[in-house]
């Protein structure tokens, strides 16, 4: 008794090691040092995306036609209570199907491909030379940044960020992280660029992630946990049984009657000898 004692809890310390290794994140990557990561992080716009701008100036009277919540129609009732300028919702602007996007005295622009550092340094330049505003500073956010994670994450859904940025770990810590029936060395990213879609496998198990293309998230990406192949065969168990079963009834019950028509006599109703 004192050997079982001492030998079950090894096994159980040596179960749950065996556990937390296969499912600890970037496990190879080295500790204490610098590692730099593969690509320059840029939220690129996409048609269809909703952007909210706002240009900022010294002289706040020259960036009012540029901004929604000074442009807008009702602007100066709201003056009259700030507490309605606060509640203010803006309607942002929307990427037409071509890519463009309609922006006040400067005109149209073609966005799409562009990254929202690079727009916003493009619109400053417009602004500049159209003689509009002497010191612009342009601030851009993607107001429909969205992911959706599902899969083998504890609780899958679809995320939306507030800023213009999402890493997949971070994405996959909002989703409560991934189960004890997940593959983190198997998780698929689905994409669309330009009406087309890749869908490509990182580890989160290795460093390598911290490289990859998928490691900073786009809008509308998908990411998939698969499970593992004992959580699969076991699905797969969960769902047949009930044909299972009433095969297995069947097969016995053809089995009894053909016994039964055999060596039976229905005249004596006695067994044949």
């Amino acid at each position: 008794m004192k050997k079982i004692a001492f030998i079950l809890p090894m096994l159980l310390l040596l179960l749950s090691c065996a556990t937390e290794q296969k499912t600890a994140y970037l496990k190879d990557a080295p500790r204490n040092e610098q590692m730099p990561v593969g690509e320059t992080y840029g939220t690129r716009i996409f048609p269809g995306d909703q952007l909210y701008i706002y240009v900022y100036s010294q002289t706040p009277e020259s960036v009012t036609p540029f901004n929604e919540e000074t442009n807008h129609t009702d602007y100066n009732s709201y003056t009259a209570d700030r507490s309605k300028v606060k509640a203010f919702k803006p309607k942002g602007h929307i990427v037409s199907a071509n890519g463009e996007l309609l922006f006040p005295l400067i005109g149209t622009v073609q966005v799409a491909g562009m990254t929202i550092d690079q727009l916003g340094k493009e619109l400053e330049k417009r602004l500049k030379e159209g003689h509009y505003v002497t010191d612009p500073i342009v601030s851009i956010s993607l107001m429909n940044f969205r992911v959706t994670v599902i899969g083998e994450v504890a609780q899958p859904q679809q995320l939306h960020a507030d800023g213009n940025r999402m890493t997949i770990l971070e994405a996959i810590a909002q989703c409560g992280d991934i189960t004890m029936d997940g593959r983190p060395e198997k998780v698929v990213v689905v994409r669309t660029t330009d009406n087309i879609e890749t869908i490509d496998t990182v580890d989160l198990t290795s460093r390598r992630v911290l490289g990859s293309p998928y490691y900073f998230l786009q809008q509308n990406d998908i990411i998939y946990v698969t499970p593992t192949k004992k959580k699969q065969r076991t699905a797969y168990r969960n769902e047949e049984w009930p044909i299972y079963l009433s095969t297995g009834i069947e097969a016995v019950r053809f089995a009894y009657t053909t016994i039964y028509r055999w060596f039976f006599d229905p005249k004596t109703k006695e067994y044949f000898k």
